[in-house]
């Protein structure tokens, strides 16, 4: 595999994402292994999935496409149009390899996995959609061969998750490709200026999956540090294919006429945030489904749950958290699994530690963390690092880490503990276990603290008067608000509640 090489050479990596413009033929395929060849690029890549191992044979509305190129079909319908038939892989690869071309395919399950493991495949490629797939990128990772990783939709915590979960198996060979989900996507949402800040915040190399037409967005990327450029081919747009419309010819590789101005307009500034454009893409990811009826009362199982898209369901992260629970309804097949089938779930607090850090500072500066909680300026990742490093030798506060059901879900903490009025305060960092009633829990929990370790004699809570969910959960625990005036956020009043302990 050349990947690495090429990178720590200082040179461009290319790849030639065929997709499904073979359509359906070998012989197109091979054609357009040997244009991707003589255009100049490093590697040809495919995809390997089936209908069946992508999604489910469904006409359930989850499960039509609502807009762009494929607006109005069945996913099932659209990926037996467009996938790449596996007895032909080998025979794409061997291609690859007799023109001296790296061969990489993208994962969707760990069956395809699995395959080409059988092929001897010496790399991986992560789509956008299955960058919150964590259970699969773990498996992937724990092949220990470099890990591309697309990062469209993706936002700075999501894209720190799948970096995490291959680093934590031991693979750090990982290349992260900034990527705007759109079909083509527009100059002006692309903000590939990002790059920059994905090298130094995720310490890997960073390159460009690039959905737009023309080369210039290409260009401006290698300009700021892009290592890899990963774009579609096919062998003329005029032969319309499932991705044929936003695919590059071969000749376009050579050709760099009005680059320079159209780079400019793509630059940008750095972002994690989705563009209103790309938040439609969305739809396109994983989430868990039913494969089979379940009963009220069933255990969900590997045998009647499934990862699948689209994104319409409960995320992959919650995989292992939903297997062994109970059914809390009867659920048809190709149903939905959502948030309230996990349950509540049990609360635990305990210490933070050093390897909270990271997750704790993505949840701290998202904005409504900041709007909920003081109106807090924004922290820089030195000064959040000085504070956490500092919080176990200060004698004024205990810092919390919320764990539900084995995971990090959120933070919590007492304050001004040594002082008249002591407080209490929590968050819930991620956003699938809200509204599942574990505030109570979280608040219960710090009551216990409080009087068992502390001894304190009373605690407060200090909430806004929008914070509906906060205030009867802290009511909930036998708080009772005080008068008086308690400052305001933004036009919003502070309220006090107080418990005597």
């Amino acid at each position: 595999m050349k990947l690495f090489d090429v990178i720590n050479n200082g040179d461009v990596y290319f790849i030639a994402e065929m997709s499904g413009n073979h359509g359906g033929s070998l012989d197109q395929a091979l054609e357009i292994v040997h244009a991707a060849a003589k255009a100049g690029a490093n590697c040809l890549k495919i995809q390997t999935f089936t209908p069946d191992t992508i999604t489910l044979n469904s006409n359930k509305e989850d499960f039509q496409t609502r807009k762009g190129l494929w607006e109005g079909r069945t996913l099932y319908d659209l990926y037996s149009e467009a996938y790449t038939p596996w007895d032909w892989q080998a025979r794409i690869k061997q291609e690859c390899e007799k023109l001296e071309m790296d061969f990489l395919s993208s994962v969707f399950d760990n069956s395809s996995v699995d395959f080409l493991e059988s092929l001897g495949v010496e790399a991986y490629k992560i789509a956008s959609p299955e960058l919150t797939d964590l259970p699969l990128i773990k498996y992937v990772a724990s092949k220990m061969k470099p890990m591309v990783i697309s990062c469209g939709m993706g936002d700075e915590s999501e894209i720190r998750a799948a970096v995490e979960t291959c680093r934590s198996v031991g693979n750090n060979d990982i290349v992260l490709l900034k990527c705007t989900s759109e079909y083509p996507a527009v100059y002006e949402d692309m903000n590939i200026a990002t790059i920059a800040d994905m090298k130094k915040r995720f310490a890997c190399p960073v390159g460009l999956s690039d959905h737009s037409m023309g080369y210039a967005v290409d260009v401006a990327a290698v300009a700021i540090g892009a290592s890899v450029i990963e774009k579609h081919l096919c062998l003329d747009r005029t032969v319309a294919t499932v991705d044929s419309a936003f695919s590059m010819e071969p000749q376009e590789f050579s050709d760099m006429v009005v680059a320079v101005s159209q780079a400019r307009k793509a630059i940008g500034e750095p972002t994690y945030e989705r563009t209103k454009r790309e938040a439609t893409s969305l739809f396109g990811r994983q989430s868990i489904y039913a494969s089979k009826t379940i009963k009220k009362g069933e255990l969900f199982t590997e045998e009647n749950v499934k990862i699948v898209r689209p994104a319409m369901g409960l995320a992959p992260k919650y995989w292992e958290l939903l297997l062994g629970k109970k059914a809390p309804r009867d659920i048809e097949f190709a149903d939905r699994i959502v948030t309230s089938d996990l349950g509540e779930g049990e609360i635990s607090l305990r210490a933070v530690a050093p390897g909270d850090k990271e997750r704790t500072f993505a949840w701290v500066t998202q904005t409504w963390y900041l709007n909920e909680f003081a109106g807090r300026k924004k922290p820089t990742w030195e000064s959040h690092a000085e504070f956490f490093d500092n919080v176990a030798s200060d004698d004024t506060q205990r810092y919390f880490a919320v764990i539900c059901d084995g995971a990090h879900i959120g933070n919590a903490g007492l304050k001004y503990i040594n002082e008249e009025n002591p407080e209490c305060w929590y968050y819930i960092g991620e956003e699938s276990f809200r509204g599942r009633g574990l505030s109570k829990k979280i608040v219960k929990q710090l009551v216990e603290y409080a009087c068992e370790n502390l001894h304190l004699e009373k605690l407060q809570a200090k909430i806004l008067d929008w914070n509906i969910a906060s205030i009867k959960a802290v009511e909930a625990n036998g708080f009772v608000k005080i008068e008086g005036d308690f400052g305001s956020f933004k036009g919003a009043p502070y309220l006090v509640l107080e418990k005597s302990l």
